[in-house]
């Protein structure tokens, strides 16, 4: 009985150990707080860090730290490597407005970006990245005209009618054939009339299929604007023959970079985009299907990930339970989505807020030699009410998915932007 209780507490202690070795392994990680005001915020990264061609930071959208982070990352990087390519989680026709903003600071432009996300009650419809916009249209004021920042946007199609806009301009001064206007005007009207993507990506084919049979005499007719309008046609159809929004990312990404002359990129997005391998029973993210790619910079890819503790996320009201809900307002902010939350448990997180302070940006270097990161796997947690779950590959480490973490505490959520 005495030799069977020794053993219990022999393998006791040596579980404490083990358990204790793996939470604590975040203490020997190289971390510094982020200071967005100061001269260096990220004095952090190494000479290794800016020798990639893609910069990705994946959020999780409807905090408000995250975009305060975005613009002094952006900003840090076109001072230290001239980047002014901002690779959005945006569409073409979008992205396109965004840049006519930045170039003449006329709000009605932004404004119309932003309004069928506030419609959709969208989280990334919120006021803090409509002044991060008008941040970048700032800076860019004191930049020299090849350092100037400009977005560029490669997702699926999400707004129809503001396709049609940018359709309709594109063409408007153009004399194309009976057969080609009436498969446009069909087209445009389709676009506005809200009806199925298969259904418009369809009527778009043929004509797509015109201008590949034919390229050197629409580009004749179309001149300067042909590239333009034959790749927003491409993006219509691929709403019938591309499903996946992560293809039609990499789709868009494959066909836009020969234009962007070698330059470095930079962008934020939504977590799930900027992992580098692909999680357990998903779809491959964007960036695993760049890095598994021929594309000269599949190697030279870094991507920084977020955590969050004591923070609040901006939530659509209606999507909530009646007691979660702030009375009368249409978001409410949502705690549960800490890394430490109800929801889900991130293991080593005790110990990265015993490493960090109240309302603070914590970066960790993840993949530096030596670092735990570099053999261990991301475990996390997950309550069974959370409907969406993302399952890291045990047999892969924590920095084959990414290769920085930064914490946030105390982030207040995004602030709504009214309709």
């Amino acid at each position: 009985m005495l030799n069977a209780f020794r053993t219990g507490l022999l393998l006791l202690f040596v579980s404490y150990r083990l358990l204790a070795q793996s939470d604590s392994s975040y203490n020997s990680v190289p971390h510094q707080p982020v200071q967005l005001d100061a001269a260096n915020p990220f004095p952090l990264f190494d000479d290794s860090f800016y020798k990639n061609q893609l910069f990705l930071l994946g959020e999780s959208h409807g905090f408000q730290t995250p975009q305060a982070v975005d613009f002094t990352l952006l900003r840090h990087l076109n001072q230290r490597v001239g980047l002014r390519h901002y690779l959005a989680e945006v569409d073409a026709s979008q992205a396109r407005l965004l840049n006519q903003y930045l170039q003449t600071g006329d709000t009605t432009l932004l404004k119309r970006v932003f309004t069928r996300w506030v419609k959709q009650k969208a989280q990334w419809g919120n006021a803090d990245f409509y002044r991060k916009i008008q941040r970048i249209r700032a800076l860019n004021q004191t930049l020299p005209n090849r350092r100037q920042i400009r977005f560029v946007g490669i997702d699926r199609i999400q707004d129809n009618p503001l396709a049609a806009d940018h359709l309709s301009s594109l063409l408007a001064t153009v004399r194309l054939s009976n057969d080609d206007r009436a498969v446009v005007d069909t087209l445009l009207a389709q676009l506005r009339s809200s009806r199925p993507d298969s259904i418009v990506g369809a009527t778009a084919l043929p004509l797509l299929d015109r201008f590949k049979a034919d390229s050197a005499a629409y580009q004749r007719l179309l001149k300067s604007t042909y590239t333009e309008t034959r790749q927003l046609l491409t993006n219509i159809g691929w709403l019938r023959t591309i499903p996946s929004r992560e293809a039609t990312l990499f789709a868009n990404f494959a066909q836009l970079l020969p234009g962007l002359n070698g330059e470095k990129l930079y962008g934020l997005w939504g977590f799930f985009h900027v992992l580098q391998e692909k999680p357990v029973n998903s779809g491959k993210p964007l960036a695993c299907r760049i890095r598994e790619s021929n594309l000269y910079l599949h190697d030279k890819i870094v991507s920084i990930t977020f955590a969050y503790l004591d923070s609040f996320m901006m939530s659509p009201s209606s999507y909530l339970p009646i007691e979660a809900r702030t009375p009368g307002q249409r978001f409410s902010p949502v705690s549960l989505f800490n890394n430490d939350g109800k929801m889900m448990h991130t293991e080593g997180i005790d110990v990265m807020r015993a490493l960090t302070r109240p309302r603070s940006v914590t970066l960790f270097a993840l993949d530096r030699p030596g670092s735990f990161a570099r053999t261990t796997p991301l475990r996390i947690r997950y309550s069974s009410a959370m409907a969406q779950r993302i399952e890291f590959n045990p047999a892969l480490p924590m920095t084959a998915y990414f290769q920085y973490v930064m914490l946030v505490r105390d982030s207040p959520m995004t602030e709504p932007l009214a309709n």
